[in-house]
């Protein structure tokens, strides 16, 4: 086993482990002692700072080197050095075209505002932090190359891990002579749902509204798919699991949950074997859908941040519908699913 610690911050790998189903008993989830490993992205050094290796997203660069120049950007050592938000400068690089921030044209002194908010604040006090699993690849139904991978911080050594999942995806960058793509973060999943000030802290003082492309209501950031949108796909991928290649349907699925659902932490292979459970079968089963035509997408006035959808499904041969509710929330401008329950 191979160890390294920078003064009081500590990165670590761990060897893969297993992912599962929409709502897991807590006494299901597999527990593997940390393998300690040296990034490629950051190297042993004895001091409390932690050095940012790469200052500029690159094609060459993988996801995990991606995430730990972005968490390195975001920690508290380097906010304001050598220069005044110099951290979050760094960080608002790595962002995405469809990032949050970037569609709300967050100005570094905004994106610290964003996120030194209670529920992202974490992001950047970690003094340990640590990869969980394989980083998953898969292609979005429009082509995009995404990949997905858990990481665990804790402020101190004697505090409980949490886990964030990144989100990453291939945008394609002009360097004049040639294109070329590079992952860079998409979104960041974790603690709770978004909140309608979310885009308020990013807005800069003087930016005219007509400069927010993407927001709706309050300015809150438009999602890209609705909580229906997110359900029908999730639940054709699921019937058709395999296709267009093994446990694809899975991998949507996994994608598809959020930092409230276990299922986040798992990955596709188990999550496709809770599904051989009769209580689940039906989400691979089913071969008639139709919409329930009592309610619509559910999103509290007063809530905006929480959707609930119902969806109907029958076997060939059942002699009724089953009804299958879902509960999403929204994160970083997407809407996730928390839980389902099948009636």
């Amino acid at each position: 086993m191979v160890g390294m610690r920078l003064g009081r911050v500590l990165v670590v790998a761990l060897p893969t482990i297993g992912l599962a189903a929409f709502v897991i008993p807590a006494q299901t989830r597999a527990t593997h002692p940390a393998q300690l490993v040296t990034p490629r992205a950051l190297p042993c050094i004895a001091s409390e700072e932690v050095p940012i290796m790469h200052t500029e997203p690159l094609p060459m660069l993988e996801p995990r080197e991606v995430i730990s120049a972005v968490s390195a950007a975001l920690h508290r050592s380097n906010w304001d050095s050598p220069t005044a938000f110099y951290g979050f400068e760094t960080a608002l690089k790595f962002l995405a075209p469809s990032h949050p921030a970037k569609r709300a044209r967050a100005k570094p002194a905004g994106f610290s505002r964003f996120m030194r908010q209670p529920h992202k604040v974490e992001q950047t006090l970690w003094e340990e932090m640590r990869f969980e699993g394989d980083v998953i690849l898969m292609q979005d139904d429009d082509g995009t190359h995404e990949a997905y991978q858990m990481v665990s911080m804790r402020s101190s050594s004697s505090d409980e891990w949490w886990s964030a999942r990144w989100k990453l995806v291939k945008v394609e960058m002009d360097y004049g002579t040639t294109v070329k793509s590079q992952w860079m973060v998409d979104a960041v999943f974790a603690k709770e749902p978004d909140v309608p000030l979310d885009v308020e802290f990013l807005r800069a003082e003087k930016q005219e509204e007509e400069e927010y492309a993407g927001l709706d209501w309050n300015g809150v950031l438009v999602p890209s798919e609705s909580p229906r949108e997110v359900v029908y796909k999730v639940m054709k991928a699921l019937r058709n699991m395999d296709e267009p290649y093994k446990l694809h349907g899975a991998c949507v699925a996994t994608r598809y949950c959020s930092p409230l659902n276990r299922a986040a932490e798992l990955s596709p292979q188990v999550f496709a074997g809770y599904l051989e459970d009769p209580w689940y079968s039906l989400l691979v089963e089913w071969d008639e859908m139709q919409e329930d035509n009592d309610e619509c997408d559910d999103v509290d006035e007063d809530l905006p941040n929480v959707a609930d959808v119902d969806t109907l499904v029958k076997r060939e041969g059942d002699d009724s519908f089953s009804l299958v509710s879902w509960t999403l929330s929204l994160h970083n401008g997407q809407w996730l699913i928390d839980s389902l329950n099948i009636v």
